[in-house]
């Protein structure tokens, strides 16, 4: 309803520039890879994970908020084929969670403009051609920052605590990479990998990207992207070179954390109507381009997940190297 495309690194600065957008919420979304010997048994799983769902499990005095049963956020096991030389585990599994805990403001100023009215007074309010824009400047995006760092640590250690409830000691944990976070002041990771290594905000160069349940996983290592090539091939570089993008794009360090949504039956939003600040977005329907489908809530469209062309594509525009597949084994939501 944002009206923000999701999948992508959104940019409105130099990194440095005290202005955020809330509209982005980054609710510090990532997936935890852990590896081990032997796959374990599901029933196993499904009594640890009862047990952790009964309990109340804490970190620094905040109660864990279970949501690996919410939205897409899960926990699999897979099976390792290793396409590289680096030494893996025979079995993996993912945790795919974020942190709900920090979108209210139950522990500071909240993550979320929509659900912490201390956030939203915060804000300053922008009519822009996206619509209504909640905005903070210095002191105020400073604290911001501050309160997103701790969310985003918390909701990293949060995935960790839960493997450990769930396997013990049994594993190592290969990667636990953030794919919706800010970067900086000015870029938002918007259910993409960072493949910047240099940011202290990703621990190494080892991402997942999943995809269906029924379709393997792969481990990438990243790359800095896009490359000349790439820029070239996908006709940037003129404008990029005359808005002055170059080094923007050259440094995009992108890489996608799944498959992402696809709607069957809707082949583009032919245009958005805005009454009472609400939006409605007018689709062509891929059958016949004259019916269309007018909706308020795309949560509400029938969807599918995308599967291996995300993985083609990624290989296509050299955004990373492949390092293993993950072939499904099982996978849980609880």
């Amino acid at each position: 309803s944002s009206g923000l495309g999701y999948g992508g690194r959104l940019n409105w600065g130099d990194g440095k520039e005290e202005l955020i957008f809330l509209n982005v919420k980054p609710n510090c979304c990532g997936i935890l890879v852990g590896g081990f010997s032997k796959p374990p048994d599901p029933f196993d799983i499904i009594k640890e994970i009862d047990k952790i769902k009964s309990m109340e499990l804490y970190h620094e005095n905040i109660l864990i908020d279970w949501d690996y049963g919410v939205s897409n956020h899960f926990i699999n096991c897979l099976e390792v084929k290793n396409l590289s030389d680096m030494k893996l585990p025979p079995y993996v599994f993912l945790i795919h969670g974020s942190a709900p805990e920090f979108r209210t403001d139950l522990h500071g100023i909240g993550l979320y403009v929509d659900q912490s009215p201390i956030l939203k007074q915060m804000a300053i309010e922008e009519t822009t051609p996206f619509g209504m824009q909640y905005i903070l400047t210095d002191s105020k995006a400073k604290e911001y920052m501050k309160f997103h760092l701790k969310a985003l640590k918390f909701s990293k250690i949060k995935r960790e605590l839960i493997a450990k409830h769930i396997f013990g000691n049994d594993f190592h944990v290969i990667c636990n990479q953030p794919h919706q976070f800010l970067k900086d002041y000015n870029n938002m990771y918007l259910g993409c990998c960072c493949t910047d290594t240099s940011c202290e905000l990703v621990e190494n160069d080892i991402f997942p990207t999943v995809l269906r349940a029924d379709i393997a996983c792969y481990l990438f290592r990243g790359k800095r992207n896009l490359s000349d090539q790439v820029i070239k091939t996908l006709k940037f570089k003129e404008t990029a070179e005359k808005l002055g993008l170059m080094d923007l794009l050259k440094n995009a360090n992108i890489l996608a954390h799944g498959g992402g949504y696809s709607f069957p039956d809707v082949k583009r939003v032919q245009k958005v109507l805005e009454y009472k600040d609400q939006r409605y977005f007018v689709c062509e329907l891929r059958e016949d381009t004259n019916k269309l489908k007018i909706v308020r809530n795309v949560k509400e469209l029938q969807f599918e997940y995308r599967g291996r062309d995300v993985i083609l594509k990624s290989l296509q525009l050299d955004l990373g190297d492949i390092i293993a597949r993950l072939n499904p084994i099982f996978s849980l939501k609880l």
